[in-house]
């Protein structure tokens, strides 16, 4: 979601009503992403490396937060009747009290839901995923749920905090607006077959025909990345055995790592 701050600047706005705008446009994407079928969406809401702006533009920014949390509980009717899953997820420690519990109370809310999967990263950069997913990992194998030996690429990118768990399959298409032409640190395992799209336009800016665009060109490419995905997902395949009890295993600690990570929203 880049480019709040240079769409206000070029409509003479405040900064701080382009961040919003930014957010009242995330709610329009997701509503248009549910209508077209499209079942999980991850969006980078806040950078780790944000912290190093002024104190009240991060003030600013957890405002908007605030307000728009509120604004979603209030709106639990329709997300219930859509079966919505919202997933505040990151380095939440951080967060400011009052957030957090609200983060805590929606994913709480909605956490048993999978018709569509709202995925806001806050506080998060791709390499303070991995790094806590390793040390997820080390406590699971000190609390005896897995053996060192059941710790492998596929459960590695299940135990990622924006996961492969919940619906089983990678992002299909990286969006990054406002025209840059990088990754920022964003869900970097992840993205390994994905298609990105670099489009030259503000987050703000950003409407429903660009995205319809953005979906033709992924059903253009698709079979070839899928191909390349299958092929990789057969290796994988070959290099692994059945073993029920090590399935049993992974279920069991991937189910206590999503509940670990839900209740540290309460501390």
């Amino acid at each position: 979601m880049d480019g709040n701050r240079r769409f206000a600047r070029e409509h003479n706005f405040e900064r701080a009503r382009g961040h919003s705008l930014g957010a009242d446009k995330l709610f329009d994407v997701c509503q248009w992403c549910y209508d077209l079928g499209i079942n999980e969406m991850s969006v980078y809401a806040f950078s780790l490396e944000n912290l190093k702006r002024s104190q009240d533009e991060v003030d600013t920014l957890m405002n908007i937060a605030r307000v728009k949390l509120n604004e979603i509980e209030k709106a639990l009717e329709k997300i219930h009747e859509q079966q919505m899953c919202i997933r505040i997820i990151g380095n939440l420690d951080l967060l400011p009290d009052d957030i957090r519990k609200s983060s805590y109370r929606l994913m709480k809310e909605t956490d048993h839901y999978n018709n569509f999967i709202l995925n806001v990263c806050l506080y998060y950069t791709s390499r303070n995923e991995i790094t806590n997913t390793i040390k997820d990992l080390a406590q699971g194998c000190k609390k005896d749920l897995i053996h060192i030996d059941d710790i492998d690429d596929d459960l590695i990118m299940q135990s990622l905090i924006v996961s492969t768990s919940q619906t089983g399959h990678l992002p299909d298409i990286f969006l990054r607006t406002s025209g840059e032409l990088r990754l920022s640190d964003f869900m970097l395992l992840q993205c390994r077959f994905s298609m990105w799209i670099f489009a030259d336009v503000y987050w703000p800016a950003f409407n429903i025909w660009q995205l319809y665009w953005m979906i033709l060109q992924y059903e253009i490419k698709s079979k070839t990345l899928m191909t390349v995905q299958n092929r990789c997902k057969n290796i994988l395949k070959q290099t692994q055995t059945e073993d029920e009890q090590k399935n049993e295993r992974i279920k069991t600690f991937l189910h206590w790592l999503e509940q670990k990570r839900i209740e540290r929203l309460k501390e």
